[in-house]
């Protein structure tokens, strides 16, 4: 089987996830490329094709490695998304594999506009429900904090989007004339007693207890508990603060990718599908 690479593009960063062996999700390298500034396709494939050959030297090393590669795209960004796709060309025989809705990913869609679903929201779905094989709410900690619940049947029936820890500090400091831009850590206590450690208390605390709020509200309404699975770039920050039991998956969305690549390896795709 060729090796896999997942790219996951964000709002804030395009992510990078290469499977050596996409069958078991036992090996994963992970590259993380900032959208600001934004950069060339002649840019973007020179930095895949370093992390590629870098991630092949590695394995080579452990006596491993793969000739060919496989790529699936997740994207958040529709307008980087040619740019990306042009990069790619070359590195894979065949043309990226897209996630979209209709692509078969182990899930129904129960909710009023699926076609407007994250398609990192539906590999975060596909991979939560893989873990538990019941129903799940996963939350991802980005540039957004989104909470996607996968109800009774294997069915995506919604969730909840607010903004993520980052945005609600740079919105904070851009739309006031004195609280200070801060750095995004573990609040010592939940009582603030300065400007800074007021603010961090009430986006980390906030953040955790809004999500906690939020999926209480959901199991009532669904008359049903939910597993929970934490992932996204802010999620080893908060997952300390979240005192229900949950599952900590930074790798998520690579993993749900994964799974629904191999779900789809053997179709023909191209970047229209």
């Amino acid at each position: 089987m060729s090796a896999l690479l997942a790219v996951d593009i964000g709002n804030s960063t395009i992510g990078l996830g290469l499977f050596p062996e996409p069958a078991r999700n036992e090996d994963i390298f992970i590259k993380k490329i900032s959208l600001h500034p934004a950069q060339s396709t002649a840019a973007y494939k020179k930095i895949i094709v370093e992390f590629i050959e870098d991630c092949g030297k590695r394995q080579r090393a452990k006596g491993k490695g793969q000739e060919k590669t496989d790529v699936i795209l997740s994207s958040v960004v529709p307008s980087l998304n040619e740019t990306i796709i042009k990069s790619l060309r070359g590195i894979s025989v065949k043309e990226p594999l897209i996630v979209r809705r209709k692509l078969e990913c182990g899930l129904n869609f129960a909710v009023t506009t699926p076609e407007a679903i994250g398609a990192d929201r539906i590999a975060n779905a596909a991979a939560g429900f893989h873990y538990f094989k019941r129903p799940v709410a996963v939350v991802d900690f980005g540039t957004a904090t989104t909470i996607t619940v996968i109800g009774k049947n294997r069915s995506l029936i919604g969730g909840a989007i607010m903004p993520g820890v980052h945005l609600m500090q740079a919105a904070l400091h851009e739309g006031t004339e004195k609280l200070p831009p801060i750095p995004l850590k573990t609040p010592k206590t939940v009582l603030g007693r300065s400007t800074v450690s007021s603010i961090t208390s009430g986006i980390i605390h906030g953040t955790a207890g809004a999500v906690e709020a939020l999926i209480k509200g959901m199991e009532k309404e669904l008359g049903f508990r939910l597993k929970l699975v934490l992932t996204g770039g802010y999620a080893k920050l908060m997952s300390p603060l979240v005192k229900r039991g949950h599952r900590l998956e930074p790798n998520l969305t690579f993993e749900g990718l994964r799974l629904i690549y191999l779900k789809n390896r053997d179709k023909e795709h191209s970047c229209t599908n």
